[in-house]
């Protein structure tokens, strides 16, 4: 009879999904893009809480020739390396720096369970989860 619970503890220790520390995450995401000679450069990485919120930020620099192609592929990043975090994070900052001159950098915010939702679990389609889960402006 006492073995079943150590059997039950280390049948949920073999199967449970490996989580990260916010510090781990920040490590890792060099490492994911660097995978990957289509991604865009990475400038800055932060983990921060903002008013009372888990937020995960990301500054890169985007080739206007590629530009809806490099922030998927920063947001699905973000969206896989985010999935296996301790704590779940809130919302997605990414700022995109323009390679142009005249043109202004941009600040995309995206709620982290919707965009999960939409890259990893496939639950939404693309415009339900641009209309609902993100927002963009002009810094």
């Amino acid at each position: 009879m006492k073995r079943i619970p150590i059997m039950l503890f280390l049948l949920n220790v073999c199967i449970g999904k490996t989580q990260f520390t916010d510090r781990q995450i920040a490590i890792m995401v060099p490492k994911y893009f660097s995978r990957d000679h289509h991604s865009p450069t990475i400038t800055r990485t932060r983990v921060y809480a903002e008013e009372g919120k888990k937020v995960f930020h990301l500054e890169i620099e985007v080739n206007r020739n590629r530009y809806e192609g490099e922030i998927d592929y920063t947001l699905g990043a973000m969206a896989s390396l985010c999935q296996y975090a301790k704590r779940p994070f809130d919302k997605f900052v990414v700022i995109m720096h323009q390679d142009g001159r005249n043109t202004d950098s941009e600040i995309l915010e995206a709620k982290a369970r919707c965009t999960i939702d939409y890259f990893i679990n496939k639950r939404m389609k693309y415009d339900r989860w641009v209309k609902k889960c993100t927002q963009t402006e002009k810094l």
